[in-house]
């Protein structure tokens, strides 16, 4: 007769396709009419803003920019420093065999060098070297067999399976408005040189249906002051934003997995009340990708047999993620940075920027050893005409181990990292303390492979193994047995050996144990 199966369904997200690639952007740049000639270039400072990206069938797309800031001394001019803006185009696509427009994508982006040869006073060429690393994942369902009906006394043996799924995913933009001022004792603003805006102290929470997120903006900004001609200063603010984003189906208790980008920054001078350029009118818009992710549990069908009857099962072997642990931990690093001799002296400290560059992750027993170094470049003023803005690069070797419960050699580990803040204290006028509030976001993975049970099928058993078969049997246990397999071998259930032979704790049993076994034929 035909089985009547149960069935469920589990789905969970599964990586398609990683590529890494590196992308050269090159551009002229003419001086604007209404700015003065260069003499000579002191910074470059850039980021990159990706807006658009798509996904096609074996290609993702993706466009944005370069935004660069120059900073310059000027010929003719009674201003030491000027600056210029300049946006370069990012417009290009990468190979990627076997995605699809309806999978996910995560794209991480980074510039690592910025370079410029200068043409004459009014041109000057940059060159920007971008790495982009996408990651394309598809939602995979598998539809399992979780319990059967049928007038036999069909014997089920289940297993729990944990995995991990999303729930909700889904992309959105927040647009964050402030007024900032400039603090008492700055001069007023003349112009603004650069400004510098960083993430920080990100924390996420799900809720019912919301993924709730907060943070800082750390802006910093410097500035050719109105007081005195030759004059720069600047100003630090922090600006805290919190907002919801909609996840139908998320719930507390949740993971979640959240990815913020700046994609664009406004920032206007205007008057205060005084009539006074002493106002900073700043808007940001974040791009935010926000997914709530669930443990879930299911009772799979691990064996199946049934008394007077051959079951055969059909299996496929399923590959699944699980996360073990997922934890953020804040580590606090304290370095003292030294100028070589022939630097110039700093005045005061305008910017720090740290890059953390990972070489080596080693898991072991509950711990995570991680060992890089991390990539310092110091911004700081000066008293010197021909070079007021200096920048200084230094390494810092970084060693640090995590406390990571269920980590160890077999598993894998992916790892993130945020600046949550950076201090400076200037010692001297070549020496720097800085404290790097370090934030580590990491998930410990277990890589599984498991059998499911596809279908199964009934036929009748050859009637000789029965008539051959002893009508009692005295089994002596032997060490890895269980009732199950017991029972399976000779043509019995559980119920009936534990019954027949009085146990009291069918999970029980020791090597050495007599058990009875009566022979028993079943028939339908």
């Amino acid at each position: 007769m035909a089985l009547e199966f149960i069935k469920d369904s589990i789905e969970f997200d599964q990586q398609v396709c990683k590529e890494k690639v590196q992308v050269i952007v090159e551009e002229d740049i003419i001086v604007p009419d209404v700015k003065p000639d260069i003499v000579k270039v002191l910074q470059l400072d850039g980021k990159v803003n990706l807006e658009q990206v798509e996904i096609f069938t074996d290609r993702l797309n993706y466009r944005g920019e370069v935004k660069v800031c120059i900073l310059y001394a000027a010929e003719g001019s009674d201003r030491l420093v000027h600056s210029m803006v300049v946006s370069l185009p990012l417009d290009d696509f990468i190979n990627m065999d076997g995605i699809k427009k309806e999978m996910t994508y995560t794209l991480e982006h980074n510039l690592e060098h910025l370079d410029f040869m200068l043409i004459n006073s009014r041109k000057l060429t940059i060159k920007a070297l971008v790495e982009i690393e996408a990651k394309v994942a598809e939602k995979i369902e598998n539809e399992i067999i979780v319990g059967v009906n049928s007038s036999l006394p069909i014997q089920i043996q289940k297993k729990s399976f944990d995995f991990y799924r999303t729930i909700a995913a889904n992309q959105d933009k927040m647009i964050i408005k402030d007024e900032l001022s400039v603090p008492t004792g700055k001069p007023n603003i003349h112009e603004i040189l650069n400004t510098d805006i960083k993430l920080c102290n990100k924390e996420f929470k799900v809720g019912n249906g919301v993924i709730s997120l907060k943070g800082d903006l750390n802006i910093k900004t410097l500035y050719a002051g109105s007081m005195t001609e030759n004059q720069m200063d600047y100003m630090e603010h922090q600006i805290p934003f919190n907002g919801t984003i909609e996840c139908p189906g998320a719930k507390e208790g949740m993971f979640c997995n959240i990815d913020i980008k700046m994609i664009n920054e406004y920032i206007q001078v205007r008057p205060d009340l005084d009539g006074e350029e002493r106002i900073l009118d700043v808007e940001v818009v974040l791009l935010v990708n926000a997914k709530a992710i669930s443990m879930e549990e299911v009772q799979i069908i691990d064996d199946a047999y049934c008394p007077g009857k051959n079951i055969k099962l059909e299996k496929k072997k399923l590959l699944y993620k699980k996360i073990l642990n997922k934890n953020r931990e804040n580590i606090l690093l304290n370095e003292n940075i030294s100028l070589d001799s022939d630097a110039l002296d700093i005045d005061y400290i305008y910017n720090v920027k740290v890059k953390p560059n990972i070489e080596e992750i080693k898991l072991m027993e509950n711990k995570i050893f991680l060992e890089g170094v991390f990539e310092i470049e110091l911004v700081y003023i000066t008293q010197d005409n021909e070079e007021p803005i200096c920048n200084y690069e230094t390494i810092i070797p970084f060693n640090q181990s995590l406390e990571a419960e269920k980590s160890n050699i077999d598993k894998k580990v992916e790892i993130q990292f945020d600046i949550d803040d950076i201090l400076c204290n200037l010692i001297s006028k070549k020496d720097v303390e800085i404290k790097i509030i370090l934030g580590i976001d990491f998930e410990i993975i277990d890589e599984q492979e498991t059998d499911i049970i596809t279908d199964m099928t009934e036929e009748d058993i050859d009637p000789n193994t029965f008539i051959n078969m002893p009508s009692l049997i005295i089994y002596m246990v032997q060490d890895g047995d269980t009732l199950w397999k017991i029972a399976k071998k000779y043509n019995s259930t559980i119920e009936e050996l534990v019954s027949i032979n009085d146990i009291e704790d069918p999970d029980n049993i020791y090597p050495g144990q007599k058990l009875l076994i009566i022979k028993k034929v079943v028939t339908g």
